[in-house]
């Protein structure tokens, strides 16, 4: 199911890997509290060059979809993901 999504831009980059994680944050009605969706960019996207500041209002639009991590445990994330 493609899914399009509005929120704030993060990443994060291991520090023992290197591999990156890029998400969109969205905070509730009150701004209290908050939720991120992990996304994998298609191929044509190069960090940092063709990425916002971090925080920066961005819309997500990619395929949902469930993996397991290494503990075995259910995660959801967008793929093939393309930024507006």
């Amino acid at each position: 199911k493609m899914v399009k999504m509005k929120g704030a831009f993060a990443y994060y980059e291991d520090p023992e890997t290197k591999e990156q994680y890029f998400a969109c944050i969205i905070a509730d009605a009150m701004a209290c509290c908050s939720q991120g969706l992990d996304f994998i960019p298609t191929d044509e996207y190069t960090y940092p060059d063709d990425y916002p500041a971090r925080g920066a209002d961005i819309t997500v639009t990619g395929e949902f979809e469930s993996y397991q991590d290494a503990d075995g445990i259910t995660c959801y994330r967008l793929v093939d993901a393309v930024l507006s």
